[in-house]
């Protein structure tokens, strides 16, 4: 049977195996107080709350000083270890610098300008803060939002700007929707740069399941302008939604950096959607109950550094900043 401690019971505390050791080793306890600094009844009292937790006399005193038991030179031997462990964990602790290195798991949002964040993020860190262990996972808003609350990753950026209960939000950014299809594909509407949100009324949708946040921007924008949209195929991997758009089998509305650069080589059409334009809000989410590290704090700087670069960029089109208000940082 495994018997559990009060915490209100003598216990094998370092300091009182310190001054257990240092009295064995002076040979009295004058002298052992005198090293130590405190009186002879501190030090008795150590050495006496030790035998009562441990039911075993560890020291005799004498007129030639004091003798150790047989349980105190078992103790001797351990106390020794423990307090050198001790003191090694100290001068360890003390050496690691303001940044506390531990991993630090950061998930982001597929789809969009959050997931091309990784490498950027990946340098900066590594650059930095080299003992960083950085895990980074790829996947949608309400995954990664449990995620947070039960504390398997520590960082998110991530589609949406709350209330999520349990994960307290930063805005960062929005972020332009836009239609991609194949070049092929034959967009309603006069202009070859953008189109009209009811437009697509009729065309085959190619978008993410509901458990994405996007999904829920799409479709309120067509409810507010009364248009049910024929929704095609549910594509939550990034990969084979990309094919299925190349291979003509429908149009989808992502964010520019889903799909810009092959757009940009022609093997896509990118499209503003006007009437209504289109977008997400992109945050930084960690958990209300968690602590939050030194080394997640240095990341989130990492973030929101590499973010107001981002929305400073002018090339960038499809971002805009968002001024902070109260309670979102």
């Amino acid at each position: 049977m495994t018997v559990h401690k009060d915490h209100h019971v003598p216990s094998l505390d370092p300091r009182k195996l310190l001054y257990f050791l240092t009295a064995v080793d002076c040979g009295s306890y004058a002298r052992a107080a005198r090293e130590l600094g405190v009186s002879q009844s501190t030090l008795s009292e150590h050495v006496s709350s030790l035998e009562l937790y441990l039911g075993r006399p560890l020291l005799t005193r004498g007129q030639a000083g004091v003798s150790v038991t047989e349980a105190g030179k078992m103790l001797y031997r351990h106390a020794q270890l423990i307090v050198r462990q001790v003191r090694q964990a100290e001068q360890d602790v003390t050496k690691v610098s303001s940044v506390a290195f531990s991993p630090v798991s950061l998930g982001l949002a597929t789809y969009g300008a959050a997931s091309t964040l990784a490498l950027p993020i990946l340098r900066r860190v590594m650059e930095r803060c080299p003992d960083v262990l950085l895990r980074i996972n790829d996947n949608f808003a309400g995954t990664l939002s449990d995620s947070l609350i039960n504390g398997r990753i520590d960082l998110a950026v991530v589609y949406g700007a709350g209330p999520i209960k349990g994960v307290r939000l930063r805005s960062l950014f929005a972020e332009e929707l836009f239609l991609f299809a194949s070049e092929s594909a034959t967009i309603p509407g006069p202009a070859r740069s953008s189109v009209v949100l009811s437009d697509l009324a009729g065309m085959r949708l190619l978008l993410p399941s509901n458990i994405h946040f996007l999904r829920n921007v799409i479709e309120a924008a067509f409810t507010r302008i009364g248009v049910s949209p024929q929704i095609a195929v549910e594509i939550d991997s990034f990969s084979s939604l990309r094919d299925a758009l190349r291979a003509n089998l429908g149009v989808s509305i992502l964010p520019r950096a889903a799909f810009a650069e092959a757009a940009a080589q022609d093997r896509m059409q990118m499209l503003q959607i006007r009437q209504p334009r289109l977008e997400a809000v992109v945050s930084l989410g960690t958990s209300e109950q968690l602590p939050v590290t030194d080394s997640v704090r240095a990341v989130e700087g990492i973030i929101l550094e590499l973010v107001g670069e981002l929305t400073a960029d002018g090339m960038r089109s499809g971002i805009r900043a968002l001024a902070h208000t109260p309670g979102s940082a």
